[in-house]
């Protein structure tokens, strides 16, 4: 669950960050944040080593010490591209934005600001924060389970279903295309829907192609990466 937490300076974001991520982590939440400013600051600085490699022309910059590790980027990356790495890399249960305005996830505003798309919960207490975010975790956790076609063969499409789950008239064995394979599809680090069949014959067909590689384990996951073909421009030929 990814949550967005903005307003206007001085209006204790700061605050509610850091109770909001202490308050989740001691109910046993995996916690990630990103902290975002307008102004054009950086953790480095000139003459550093770390500031040496990037004026070389390395971007990113890796600083590795035995407490802390820090990715040096420079250059200005989207919360949406920001909160898609985060959670492709350490899928965190919760993913806390502190000072994004923009990005495409659920935002609270705190402080006398202007409605804006996006926002949740405006000025909300942090009991009032974390029911809201706990159940948004679970809705998120119930829809993964399902497969994402929306086929309505249950009589809703999969979001309908994980709400009708959650208010408990429903169980996610509602779904005829769940599959109880453990199969993920992505393109381009998104999920893409796929039900019962298609789940069997890509795990049959992947498992079984595997099966006379060296390495190869059975019972073991399996992750295949496939890269976007490059079209090679044609050479045009011409007089003169």
């Amino acid at each position: 669950m990814i949550i967005g937490i903005c307003g206007y300076p001085d209006a204790g974001k700061a605050n509610l960050v850091e109770r909001l991520i202490g308050a989740l982590v001691r109910k046993g939440y995996r916690v990630s944040s990103v902290k975002h400013t307008p102004h054009h600051k950086s953790i480095d600085s000139e003459g550093k080593e770390t500031w040496r490699h990037w004026k070389a022309g390395s971007d990113p910059v890796v600083f590795s010490s035995g407490i802390e590790t820090a990715v040096i980027k420079h250059s200005e990356t989207s919360a949406d591209e920001v909160a898609e790495r985060i959670v492709r890399e350490h899928n965190p249960d919760v993913l806390v934005f502190q000072g994004f305005k923009d990005g495409s996830f659920q935002k609270v505003a705190f402080g006398k600001v202007a409605p804006r798309k996006g926002v949740v919960l405006t000025n909300p207490t942090l009991a009032q924060l974390v029911r809201h975010i706990e159940t948004e975790v679970a809705f998120g956790r119930v829809l993964a389970e399902l497969p994402g076609l929306d086929c309505g063969k249950c009589g809703f499409d999969c979001r309908g279903l994980a709400v009708e789950v959650m208010k408990g008239r429903r169980k996610p064995g509602a779904c005829s295309e769940q599959s109880d394979l453990d199969v993920d599809i992505l393109i381009d680090g998104k999920r893409i829907p796929a039900g019962r069949f298609v789940s069997s014959i890509v795990h049959k067909t992947v498992h079984g192609m595997l099966s006379g590689l060296r390495g190869y384990e059975t019972g073991k996951g399996v992750e295949i990466r496939i890269a976007a073909a490059r079209r090679r421009a044609k050479r045009r030929s011409g007089k003169g």
